[in-house]
């Protein structure tokens, strides 16, 4: 008998914790809870800042603004400016252009630009799959069609 007792008493609460996990698996999606709003903080950091976002999204977002364009924020590691034809590394801040047919990769710009004024050229951050690509200048021919200068 007491074996009986025990094992309908063990049986209960298993029932009883199963049922709890599965409401607690459906609170917040659908089950006509509100969505959880955003909860954004910014953490100080000299060329970026880390974005944490509420559990329903992506836990960490980097936010770039380069030294050049401190006032400026970018997702994306690669910035291309069309009207001159380089590229800007948020990830190793670094510039990558071409000279005498040869892609080079400096931290600063060459000689002929060296004085722009970066922050007032036009540019465009590039796709997000880009961002792996550490030779992103192979498809500069690309780059330069679908971002064209407005010059």
């Amino acid at each position: 008998m007491k074996f009986l007792n025990s094992f309908s008493m063990l049986l209960f609460l298993i029932t009883f914790m199963m049922s709890a996990n599965q409401l607690q698996a459906q609170r917040g999606h659908g089950a006509g809870h509100s969505a959880a709003k955003t909860k954004v903080i910014v953490k100080n950091h000299p060329n970026r800042g880390v974005v944490i976002r509420s559990r329903h999204r992506p836990s960490k977002v980097v936010i770039f603004h380069p030294y050049w364009a401190p006032k400026k924020a970018y997702n994306r590691r690669w910035i291309f400016f069309p009207k001159h034809n380089f590229y800007w590394d948020n990830w190793r801040q670094m510039y990558v252009y071409k000279n005498r047919g040869v892609w080079i990769i400096n931290a600063t710009l060459p000689s002929n630009i060296v004085n722009l004024k970066i922050d007032d050229e036009k540019s465009y951050e590039l796709k997000e799959p880009e961002d792996e690509l550490d030779d992103v200048y192979e498809s500069n021919s690309v780059h330069q069609t679908e971002y064209k200068s407005g010059e």
